[in-house]
């Protein structure tokens, strides 16, 4: 047996069919406004603000680790080093004696060792260019790794005028320290009094890294920033 819809039930379903096309996404021709949430809201407006951008580091944002050199012969380049080394004998024993010379092992410095007693135990490259028929012109550069306890101290104990305790002519001095090739850079300079030349120390300290440069009648052009362009680069 058929059933038969009547005029109520047939009215009744085109509303219903006509609400459920309205609901479509994407159907066109209906007369009666959307009122569904999301028609309302522009596609574009999810994410449309731009990400924070994200700085990239700078070279100077990024510490260049020192290299140190293991051989004298190494610690500036080729042309700096002919035109100051020159010829002079390099770490001569008949100069130096026992001395280690060249690449050295750090050692534990005395008990009741002073700053620069501390500093020369904690050398790892110590070099020296004397010229046995001279009295006394030279050139030395030591380089050493220090603790951060060390390099934080050194610069002052240096500027600090202090009682001598052996017979260096560094003894009882005062260098004067100043900011250079990003460290702290201490020079103490005098006149030997017998032969009535210049006598020069000059000490970096950079980060963990303490270099030492002493010259006797022996002038340079920049040696210090020579050795830093080759150790920092």
């Amino acid at each position: 047996m058929k059933r038969v819809l009547t005029g109520v039930a047939t009215a009744a379903l085109g509303v219903v069919l006509l609400a459920g096309c309205g609901a479509m996404p994407g159907a066109t021709g209906s007369s009666a406004p959307s009122t569904s949430p999301a028609a309302s809201t522009s596609p574009t407006a999810v994410g449309s603000a731009s990400p924070t951008p994200v700085p990239m580091p700078t070279a100077t944002d990024v510490a260049v680790p020192p290299s140190i050199p293991t051989d004298c012969t190494d610690v500036v380049d080729r042309a700096a080093y002919e035109a100051t080394m020159g010829d002079a004998p390099l770490n001569d024993p008949q100069q130096y004696g026992e001395r280690p010379m060249g690449r050295v092992t750090p050692t534990a410095p005395p008990a009741d060792a002073d700053l620069r007693a501390v500093v020369d135990a904690a050398g790892v490259l110590r070099c020296g260019w004397r010229d046995p028929r001279a009295d006394i012109t030279g050139l030395g550069v030591d380089v050493a790794l220090v603790d951060e306890a060390t390099a934080e101290a050194y610069p002052g104990w240096l500027a600090g005028r202090r009682e001598p305790v052996t017979e260096s002519y560094l003894d009882g001095v005062a260098y004067d320290c100043s900011e250079a090739y990003e460290g702290t850079l201490c020079q103490y300079t005098t006149t030997h009094e017998m032969y009535g030349v210049e006598m020069a120390d000059t000490v970096l300290v950079r980060d963990d890294v303490v270099i030492t440069v002493s010259q006797a009648n022996k002038p340079t052009d920049d040696l210090m920033g020579s050795i830093v362009s080759r150790i920092w680069g």
